[in-house]
């Protein structure tokens, strides 16, 4: 928040309304200040008081405003009234904006609205000390389960982890979410038609909310995937399948992905989001893969998979360096994909992991090469129980930090039962050496 001079944030608008606003705070508003946004990131990341925005704003959605209110910023909405039968205005109210005028407001009109959204820093202090005085720390937040993304380099085999944590999750029908915006073939994978995927969900859910009484709207329920027969598949889990094609990315607006994920955590027992192979921040010129980045950033666990070789140990540290910009002080439970069955050799990789990054290593988990992974792949269907799925297992349990959800499937509640039942005779993958003795670096080998 500012001091006594207002600073107002206008979005890019090619209507009227802003060139007059800015004109008129420049000759006749002495204490207010207008700033032009080109994105939402701008708005949070300066200091902005009251915020204008369009019907049209292409970074509007309801996840941006509920940051920027928590951060202090007011809202203003303007909307063309012959546009679309009114539609402008209720899309604004859809996002949380209760403030709207038409586009044909005058400058003195806009201003002293302006004035009046402004929120006062000493009036938010007086009130949170009653709160605390109270004893009231706040509104409960609505139920919310867990959000688990997974991802690593080309190649790592990300698909087949995601795959195998959505098919042994524990009580409840999980939901797997395809946002890989680069190679998105989660839908082929699996036998599912391409038709609907990611961008009928979020379509959807933007004019249609889910609703938060344990289930999701029937609307959203028709934009899980198909089998290629037009019939509900036999997974034991629901998708959205991804984009079509690569060159969709440019038609899904990132925080509509984050609002559709944050809805579907409270309708579904857990999401278990597929991300892209790439991580890297593009944002400041063409924003190529931040469906993936800002997936990572919502999610609550985050799980990388590196192909256990000299290469892919190589290709998973350029990737970890920026999936570690986004999750915070939060560690990556990794697993080493197609690991080898000597030990020496598995110690050598976890040693190799640890030292690089340190205490930002949360579980390592090795994962078998198995040959029921390649039968699913023929079969496009979910992988049998063996080694590889076994190994996922052990990504169940997540303890590194209080305030982190715990994260069960099904095979920590009854593996014994699983095994028994499966009637599997090949030998456990060799577990994994103790490697709390192993010394880890404080970071100097990673990329900063």
């Amino acid at each position: 928040m500012s001091g006594q001079r207002m600073v107002v944030g206008v979005a890019l608008s090619a209507r009227t309304w802003r060139g007059s606003l800015q004109r008129h705070c420049r000759d006749h508003e002495a204490d207010v200040a207008v700033v032009l946004l080109h994105d939402g990131n701008e708005a949070l990341g300066g200091d902005v008081d009251v915020l204008v925005v369009d019907d049209d704003t292409s970074w509007l959605s309801v996840p941006f405003v509920q940051s920027a209110r928590a951060s202090g910023i007011a809202f203003v909405g303007i909307f063309d009234p012959d546009e679309a039968d009114g539609f402008g205005r209720r899309q604004l109210q859809h996002v949380g904006i209760e403030t709207v005028l038409a586009c044909s407001v005058g400058s003195d009109e806009l201003v002293e609205t302006i004035r009046r959204q402004r929120r006062d820093p000493e009036i938010d202090r007086r009130f949170a000390g009653l709160l605390a005085d109270a004893g009231i720390d706040g509104l409960e937040p609505d139920e919310r389960h867990g959000v688990v993304a997974v991802g690593g380099p080309a190649g790592s085999g990300a698909t087949e982890v995601a795959i195998a944590l959505a098919a042994g999750w524990g009580s409840g029908r999980p939901l797997l979410v395809d946002v890989d915006e680069t190679h998105p073939t989660l839908a082929r994978r699996l036998g599912l038609g391409l038709h609907p995927h990611l961008l009928t969900a979020v379509d959807t859910h933007r004019r249609e909310p889910l609703t938060f009484d344990g289930a999701a709207s029937a609307d959203l329920r028709d934009c899980l995937a198909r089998a290629i027969d037009g019939e509900r598949p036999t997974l034991p889990f629901d998708v959205i399948a991804g984009l079509v094609t690569r060159d969709d990315w440019s038609l899904v607006r990132p925080d509509d992905v984050v609002d559709l994920l944050e809805a579907c955590a409270r309708a579904w027992p857990a999401v278990i989001v597929r991300l892209g192979p790439s991580l890297e921040d593009l944002h400041r010129f063409v924003g190529r893969h931040e469906l993936s980045r800002r997936s990572a950033t919502t999610a609550d666990q985050l799980v990388g998979v590196c192909d256990a070789s000299a290469t892919g140990l190589l290709r998973f540290v350029d990737w970890l360096v920026d999936a570690l910009g986004l999750v915070g002080d939060r560690p990556v439970d990794i697993v080493l994909n197609r690991a080898p069955r000597s030990l020496s050799q598995r110690s050598q990789l976890v040693d190799q992991l640890r030292s690089v990054v340190g205490d930002r290593v949360g579980s390592i988990v090795c994962a078998p090469t198995d040959r029921r992974v390649e039968r699913g792949c023929w079969d496009a269907d979910v992988p049998a129980w063996g080694p590889f799925r076994r190994a996922i297992a052990e990504l169940g349990v997540d303890d590194h930090e209080p305030q982190r959800r715990t994260l069960v499937p099904r095979w920590r509640r009854s593996a014994s039962e699983s095994d028994t039942a499966q009637s599997v005779h090949e030998p456990s993958p060799t577990p994994l050496p103790d490697t709390s003795a192993v010394g880890t670096a404080n970071g100097e080998g990673a990329r900063s």
